[in-house]
């Protein structure tokens, strides 16, 4: 049984990947209207994607992107003194498929337009999460840009289940789990460093602190002075969430048992939800 149920879990994300194409193709800025009716083609893939999670013994992980992941910054709006500076220490990233991707967890300098700095274990965070749920990438930045960055972060395409813009959301600066197939309120757990856009979902979110690696001053960025000495960061959010993380993850998995025969596994996907135990460990 549970070959089969993989192998329609591999035709759905065959399925789900023309989606994503349809996206590029349809949506090229902000349209409520085209992305509503992408929804129900998400919908349509989305029991069975919870029912496939579940199996496997995974919950649904929503991530932000900018101030969670990593802070980004325009070239151009650094110090020459910075720029300077950042140019000895960054990796070049010249495009998409650069095999510097996969070359250190610090500072790049992408594609000759911005510095992107990681937060500190942010890819330690990816691949020890990735084991125990299926994560999404959700930024407010715009399509090209949550590409960029998704191919940054996971160069092969193996970490991120899919990854989401401003572009495909259906209320303009909101976020919701409407467009995405498989996470719901019942079986996801959101990060983001900011509250407001997830108004529907706010019992599903834990809120991570601003992670700012350069200073704004005067419409532009400067490097923070202090960790000019070794480079240094001492910001250990993610490592901290980590650990919350997968003590959910282990307490919801001991309270909801996955059953064994489809039949049982069906009310399950309906039956369980993720939030009260949410709750318990953000006391």
């Amino acid at each position: 049984m549970t070959t089969l149920v993989l192998s329609y879990e591999g035709r759905l994300k065959e399925e789900h990947k023309i989606l994503e194409r349809i996206k590029v193709r349809q949506l090229m800025s902000y349209n409520a209207e085209e992305n509503k009716r992408l929804i129900q083609l998400s919908r349509m893939l989305g029991d069975t994607y919870k029912r496939c999670f579940f199996e496997n013994k995974k919950l649904s992980l929503v991530l932000d992107l900018d101030r969670t992941l990593l802070h980004s910054v325009r070239i151009c709006d650094v110090s020459k003194d910075d720029q300077d500076y950042l140019d000895k220490k960054a990796i070049v990233v010249l495009s998409m498929q650069d095999d510097n991707c996969r070359n250190g967890d610090d500072l790049y300098k992408y594609m000759g337009a911005i510095y992107v700095k990681l937060r500190p274990c942010t890819r330690e965070f990816l691949k020890q999460l990735s084991d125990k749920f299926e994560l999404f990438l959700y930024t407010t930045g715009t399509r090209f840009y949550a590409e960029v960055m998704g191919k940054l972060l996971d160069p092969d395409g193996v970490i991120f289940n899919s990854i989401v813009s401003k572009d495909d959301s259906t209320i303009k600066k909101r976020k919701n789990l409407d467009i995405l197939a498989g996470p719901d309120e019942k079986n996801t757990i959101i990060i983001d460093d900011t509250k407001h856009v997830w108004e529907e979902h706010q019992n599903n979110l834990i809120q991570i602190d601003k992670y700012t690696y350069f200073t704004e001053e005067n419409g532009g960025h400067k490097l923070k002075k202090d960790d000019k000495e070794g480079f240094g960061d001492e910001d250990e959010a993610l490592k901290s969430i980590s650990e919350v993380l997968q003590g959910v993850h282990k307490s919801f998995f001991e309270l909801f048992p996955v059953p064994q025969n489809d039949v049982d596994l069906q009310e399950y996907v309906q039956s369980v939800d993720v939030r009260p135990v949410l709750k318990t460990f953000r006391k």
